[in-house]
C-alpha cells in the first residue's frame, strides 16, 4: 500500500505503474489503482480525467527521469561535435559513457516498473498515444551518430539498428533480472545476482560492440560486411583484443 503523507497525485501514479508492470493496462483498472494508492475514484478523476491519462503521466515521468539522467552525456555528444572532436577513440569513450549510463538506469530497482512497461510496449506497442517521441529517440539518435563517427563515414541504415539492438537487449536482460526479485516469477530466475547480470550484460555489449564497429572500420561502405560472414572464432578474436583496454564496472 501506498504511504499516506505522499501525495494523492504521487501515490495514484505509483500504484498504476506497479500495477500496469504486473497486470497491463487493459487489465487494470481505475478502482484496483485507487484501492491501492488508498484515495478515491473522484481523486483520479480530478487529477487525471481517466485510466488513459494515468498510464500517459506513468510513462511520461519515467520517460523524463531517464532523459534528465541521460541528459549532460547527450549534451557533450552534440558539444564535440560542434566542434568537429567526435572521432576516433573520443566517440568510443563517450560512447561507452552513454551505454554504461543506459544500463545504470535499467538495471536501477527503483526503475524496475518503468522497465517492464518498457517490456511491455516493445511486444504491444504503447496503449496511448503522444508520448515525447523525442525524448525516447534521444540516445538513440547519440548513439547511431557515435557509432558513425568512430568508424568515420557520414551516414549508414546499420547504425540505427545496431542502437536498437543495443539499448533493447539491455532492457531485456533487466526485465529478467528485476523478475528475479519477483518469488512467483521461478522461471525467470537466473544463477547471479542483480549486479553480476548487469556488468556480464554491458561487459557482453561493450566488448561485442567495439569488435564490430572494429570491423565496420576496414569495409564502411558494405551494406553487408564480411562480420555477416565471418567465423565465431574471428569475431571472439576482435573481441577478446579489446579486453584489456576495455574496463567496466
Amino acid at each position: 500500500m501506498q504511504r499516506q503523507d505522499q501525495p494523492t497525485r504521487e501515490r495514484i501514479l505509483n500504484a498504476a505503474e506497479r500495477l500496469f508492470a504486473e497486470k497491463g493496462y487493459k487489465e487494470t483498472t481505475t478502482r484496483e489503482i485507487v484501492r491501492e494508492a488508498e484515495a478515491s475514484l473522484s481523486s483520479l478523476q480530478a487529477h487525471f480525467q481517466g485510466k488513459e491519462n494515468v498510464y500517459y503521466e506513468v510513462r511520461y515521468r519515467a520517460i523524463e527521469e531517464l532523459y534528465q539522467f541521460m541528459r549532460p552525456s547527450l549534451e557533450e555528444v552534440d558539444y564535440m561535435d560542434s566542434q568537429g572532436m567526435l572521432y576516433g577513440e573520443t566517440a568510443w569513450n563517450l560512447l561507452y559513457e552513454l551505454i554504461s549510463k543506459y544500463a545504470a538506469w535499467c538495471f536501477d530497482p527503483k526503475n524496475r516498473y518503468a522497465i517492464t512497461l518498457v517490456s511491455r510496449e516493445l511486444l504491444d506497442g504503447a496503449p496511448v498515444q503522444g508520448l515525447p517521441e523525442e525524448k525516447i529517440e534521444a540516445s538513440f539518435a547519440a548513439a547511431r551518430l557515435l557509432f558513425l563517427r568512430y568508424v568515420g563515414v557520414e551516414t549508414g541504415d546499420w547504425a540505427l539498428l545496431v542502437g536498437h539492438i543495443v539499448f533493447h537487449t539491455l532492457i531485456s536482460m533487466a526485465n529478467t533480472s528485476h523478475q528475479n526479485t519477483q518469488p512467483e516469477a521461478l522461471h525467470f530466475r537466473l544463477p547471479q545476482s542483480q549486479i553480476q547480470v548487469k556488468y556480464q550484460a554491458k561487459n557482453y555489449i561493450l566488448l561485442t560492440l567495439r569488435a564490430y564497429l572494429d570491423i565496420r572500420k576496414t569495409q564502411p561502405q558494405e551494406e553487408f560486411p564480411r562480420a555477416d560472414r565471418a567465423s565465431s572464432t574471428e569475431l571472439g578474436q576482435r573481441a577478446g583484443m579489446q579486453i584489456r583496454s576495455i574496463h567496466v564496472e
